[in-house]
């Protein structure tokens, strides 16, 4: 929805919606002790996870013809100011597309419940993306746009949460069943 608003092309937002897909593969080859602890990482398990941005580059770098894609999927840990991970890359080599993409990612990981709390309201919400916007980790123009159709991106995440909570909890239900 941030790249629809901000006029991307209908091939853009495909490759955006994939790069969304795509964006923490690199998850994959994290240990799900560490994806699921319900306390504070410690600084080596914090340095382990960090690894993913690179790992989903790396995969996908192999593939021919995503270099959206591709970039978008990585950089989505990059920072304005240059303090991201994994590449430590500023503002002049984000795209607006990794932007976009950042924006997204830290949206959906505060409307969600996380192993290691519950989501956060719309007031705590808005106040976390304006101190990263305060302090040049993220672009103030996407969260602008975020924060002016608030309610509609937030209804269609909250939509789509449950609509994969759902799906994932019938396929539980299914194993168990088959069983």
């Amino acid at each position: 929805m941030l790249a629809q608003y901000h006029g991307f092309t209908d091939q853009e937002k495909e490759e955006i919606r994939v790069a969304g897909f795509l964006h923490d593969l690199g998850k994959l080859a994290i240990p799900n002790s560490i994806l699921e602890k319900t306390k504070e990482l410690t600084k080596k398990e914090f340095n382990i996870i960090k690894q993913h941005p690179y790992l989903t580059y790396s995969i996908l770098n192999t593939i021919g013809g995503l270099n959206n894609i591709t970039e978008w999927a990585a950089f989505h840990h990059e920072k304005l100011d240059g303090s991201g991970y994994p590449f430590h890359i500023s503002a002049n080599r984000i795209s607006l597309g990794s932007r976009i993409l950042t924006v997204a990612d830290i949206f959906t990981a505060l409307t969600e419940d996380r192993p290691y709390r519950r989501s956060l309201n719309q007031k705590e919400i808005k106040e976390i993306l304006k101190s990263k916007v305060k302090i040049n980790n993220i672009d103030q123009n996407i969260v602008d746009i975020l924060l002016k159709n608030y309610e509609d991106i937030y209804l269609k995440v909250r939509r789509k949460q449950q609509e994969s909570i759902s799906i994932f909890e019938k396929k539980i239900s299914k194993t168990r069943i088959d069983k």
